[in-house]
């Protein structure tokens, strides 16, 4: 399959660390015995977070920390306050024939938009040849997106909502659910939290 999604680049986390231990890289964590051993049931409350490679350059949200030039009405007032809420989704050993299933994947959208008490305003999908599926699920609140290779059996998806009243894990789990995985990793990180002075952390539930 020319897989067109492996080119769309971007960038990578250096070090995951799970309470006292660190991680290479995602790999390693998925072969950690702990890890291997979790299965659905496992819910793992000690934090991660990302370390960049103090050889290289800070984040590059920290060239927002100067004031010049930025409108006043889109300085944030208080970093410290998420504006939303990310969950970024693997999902491993799915149905293999739902993986390529675009109308089953629309439905899918919309339940879990539905489930995550969001607003669904608009539904974008791509079918790749001779497999794969792109879909995305425009929301009020942000946007919920799936990625599928059926010939792995793996889903790469994300819900990430804005405002109290949503529900994104409900929906993440909704969405395993739904594509019959048998194993899977959530991952739960606060949009708008982070600032120079405070390390980012994802929750792993």
């Amino acid at each position: 399959m020319e897989d067109l999604r492996d080119q769309m680049g971007g960038s990578s986390v250096e070090h995951l660390t799970i309470g006292a231990t660190v991680f290479d890289s995602v790999a390693e964590l998925n072969n950690s015995e702990s890890f291997s051993n979790s299965g659905l049931a496992t819910k793992i409350k000690e934090p991660v977070s990302l370390q960049q490679d103090s050889q290289k350059s800070s984040p590059v949200i920290a060239s927002y920390t100067t004031q010049d030039h930025i409108p006043e009405e889109f300085i944030p007032q208080d970093p410290q306050v998420p504006v939303g809420t990310h969950c970024m989704l693997e999902l491993y050993g799915c149905q293999t024939d739902l993986l390529n299933d675009v109308e089953f994947i629309k439905q899918t959208l919309a339940d879990a938009a539905e489930i995550a008490r969001s607003t669904l305003l608009e539904r974008i999908t791509h079918q790749f040849h001779p497999q794969g599926v792109t879909a995305l699920a425009l929301l009020a609140e942000s946007h919920i997106s799936i990625h599928t290779w059926p010939e792995n059996g793996y889903i790469a998806a994300d819900v990430f909502t804005c405002g109290e009243h949503t529900t994104p894990v409900e929906a993440c789990e909704f969405i395993a659910r739904a594509f019959k995985s048998s194993k899977h990793l959530l991952m739960k990180l606060p949009r708008g939290k982070f600032s120079p002075t405070v390390q980012p952390h994802i929750e792993i539930i």
